[in-house]
């Protein structure tokens, strides 16, 4: 990690995803715990996180925004026009601002801003905490090539992080960002079913998940269709278009709810 050795690093909210992401940069020593800062109204979960992580915390947002390298905007996405309208002035156009606001355009957060301050939008998936993460990205207009370099460098310390065209955005949420809560009833439902039958908690949980993984990289290794691998197995005694549907519902619910969210929160 040369490129971004010793840059510091801000977030603004100090939610479950901020906690997924420093859980990640300080568990593998990506950068020292006073090399980040978390900002929150909320002194007893800044005083949570300074004792988990050892970052440094502060109720005020101006010293957060004029802390780090790379400033991650993690505050609800209805709050992030007025964060941004009330500390705009302590940014700088050699920061890399960060969105992780979900339906939030790029347009909406530079026309907050009104100056030309590097944005990036980026829609984080907790996986990312092992390194595993989904993150689907795209730079906003004044983003520089070195920007971009350093930026792609550190969202892949995360896992797979992914540029794609911001008109794509929505529908990637309700696939990545919104994606482990389609999988964790199904597989919690396994291990529950192997439990009560008589497993080992720990065995039942080696069998699943061990299942899910393999299942998902013998997909994206062969790159065959599941329509075509369900095929090598000889006993298959689910309604699968039950399934199927069930699935579908869900990730059009969530797609259905994020552009609702963009509606409103552009209006």
């Amino acid at each position: 990690m040369n490129k971004i050795e010793g840059k510091r690093i801000s977030f603004i909210g100090g939610g479950n995803i901020t906690e997924v992401f420093i859980t990640r940069l300080v568990g593998e020593k990506f950068t020292l715990s006073n090399n980040i800062i978390v900002s929150d109204l909320n002194e007893d979960r800044l005083k949570y996180l300074n004792e988990k992580f050892k970052t440094l915390v502060t109720k005020d947002n101006r010293e957060a925004f004029s802390f780090g390298d790379f400033v991650f905007l993690a505050v609800p996405p209805p709050q992030v026009k007025i964060v941004l309208t009330e500390n705009a002035s302590y940014l700088r156009q050699e920061q890399v601002l960060i969105s992780l606001a979900a339906a939030l355009p790029l347009r909406v957060i530079e026309n907050t801003l009104n100056m030309k301050v590097p944005v990036v939008r980026v829609i984080p998936n907790t996986p990312s905490q092992v390194g595993r993460g989904v993150n689907p990205f795209c730079f906003g207009t004044y983003v520089t090539e070195e920007q971009r370099k350093a930026t792609l460098e550190m969202l892949n310390f995360f896992g797979d992080a992914i540029e794609i065209d911001e008109s794509q955005i929505n529908l990637a949420t309700a696939l990545t960002a919104v994606g482990p809560t389609y999988l964790f009833p199904a597989i919690k439902s396994l291990i529950d079913f192997a439990i009560k039958h008589g497993l080992d908690k720990e065995l039942a949980f080696r069998l699943v998940n061990d299942t899910v993984a393999g299942t998902a990289e013998l997909i994206k290794t062969t790159k065959k269709d599941p329509d075509v691998l369900k095929l090598q197995i000889g006993t298959r005694t689910i309604n699968e278009n039950e399934v199927a549907r069930l699935f579908l519902d869900a990730v059009e619910t969530a797609f259905n709810k994020i552009l609702l969210s963009e509606k409103k929160l552009t209006e």
